[in-house]
């Protein structure tokens, strides 16, 4: 279809009066100031195993739905869907579920109902099952977790198909979407070298690194590499955020610089806090605002890491 003349005159005009919308926050500057949420666009997730991919997503995902009101649709098919919804009451309340009142927990538990759906993931589902489960559903974004825990063909034609069905489910439904994904072999053996900070422990992967190559980095408007320090005594509990890509800056964000991360310190598990601050639960957290690391002199930086 051609567009018609004048089809870009309401959207010029808006540039023209500063009508142009940001994205949604969550009221933390620095990440605001690189990431907004915004709806129906696509974006990729990649880190390596075991740093936090899941965990930090869905605590974005509670910020995004205490903060603006949010509701979301999660399929993970690495982690219990009762698991998830403890982690999100925890967030919500700031305790432990074993250590927080009955009343708490029952309002927190249906706040968690009232804003999250989970798909069973004991299925093993194709794309075109899930996409048409989120359809379906009341919610403003939806999450596969990963994107290698489907039922698919491993081909570069499969990928490039799930990547076009991707891109026309965020234009027709308007939801968001998010994929997380997992790095190929090459970033899992990369390190950081003798003459950085962190030498010897392994470097967060590139948007090219995910499994399916350079295609995942080209077709979402937006890409995250979530990292940590697995094993370092200083930042073993330091979420480090990559804003690897923003295709729409107009409307907020930009990507990061590569060695100026975002951090997220995980607040022994009741929801991350960034600069001091716990969102979620605003509550402020001066012990918490990140600091220059301290050398540790009684780390032995040739020893093993991992």
């Amino acid at each position: 279809m051609i567009l018609e003349r004048g089809f870009a005159d309401k959207y010029l005009d808006d540039v023209i009066n500063g009508r142009i919308k940001l994205g949604l926050g969550l009221g933390l500057p620095k990440f605001d100031d690189h990431y907004r949420f915004k709806q129906g666009e696509f974006t990729i997730i990649n880190g390596l195993d075991n740093v936090g991919k899941t965990d930090w997503l869905l605590w974005y995902f509670c910020a995004l739905s205490v903060t603006q009101g949010l509701k979301f649709c999660v399929w993970s098919g690495e982690n219990k869907a009762g698991q998830l919804v403890k982690r999100l009451i925890q967030w919500k309340i700031g305790k432990y579920i074993d250590k927080a009142d009955e009343l708490d927990i029952y309002n927190a538990k249906a706040w968690v109902e009232e804003h999250f759906k989970f798909i069973d993931n004991t299925g093993f589902y194709k794309s075109e099952e899930l996409f048409a489960m989120f359809e379906s559903l009341d919610v403003n974004a939806v999450l596969i977790d990963p994107y290698t825990g489907m039922n698919r063909d491993y081909t570069h034609a499969a990928n490039y198909d799930f990547l076009n069905e991707s891109r026309k489910f965020v234009n027709q439904t308007k939801k968001s979407l998010f994929v997380n994904t997992h790095p190929n072999t090459e970033a899992a053996r990369r390190i950081y070298g003798l003459e950085h900070e962190y030498f010897g422990y392994p470097m967060p992967p590139s948007r090219s690194q995910s499994e399916g190559g350079q295609p995942f980095a080209n077709r979402p408007d937006n890409f995250i590499t979530i990292h940590r320090l697995i094993g370092h005594p200083l930042m073993k509990f330091n979420t480090q955020v990559y804003i690897r890509k923003v295709k729409d800056t107009e409307t907020g964000g930009e990507p990061n610089a590569i060695d100026d991360p975002i951090i997220f310190e995980y607040n022994k598990g009741l929801g991350f806090v960034s600069d001091g601050i716990n969102i979620v639960n605003k509550v402020i957290r001066p012990d918490l605002q990140f600091q220059p690391l301290i050398p540790n002199n009684d780390f032995d930086s040739n020893q093993d890491p991992f």
